[in-house]
């Protein structure tokens, strides 16, 4: 239970990449090849240490296809999401990172 809370933001950052996969299958022409290789992305940034291009890497992933499939509700969503999913892996990697620096200091 304590490894799924700790890889919670990967969790769903990866399911989203599998999403986006699997919505791209459905899409015809460019948007397919876009929506593969972007969901690819995705999954790599989910798979990857902590990085500060991370989120760089999650944007080019996930925002052109959904500009592309614009009149979709989905994809929007799903770019957003992934968006937000690794800001939130960004923080909380950044929070353990602060905590792990204060403890330590200290003797056990």
């Amino acid at each position: 239970m304590h490894a799924i809370l700790r890889y919670r933001w990967n969790i769903m950052l990866a399911s989203l990449g599998a999403l986006e996969v699997w919505l791209a299958a459905t899409a015809v022409g460019p948007a397919r090849i876009l929506g593969v290789l972007g969901g690819l992305l995705v999954l790599a940034a989910a798979a990857l240490r902590p990085r500060p291009w991370r989120l760089a890497l999650v944007a080019a992933g996930a925002l052109p296809f959904a500009v592309l499939t614009w009149w979709s509700l989905t994809t929007p969503l799903v770019a957003l999401l992934a968006l937000g999913f690794a800001g939130a892996r960004a923080a909380a990697a950044k929070q353990t990172a602060a905590e792990a620096a204060r403890t330590a200091g200290r003797p056990a």
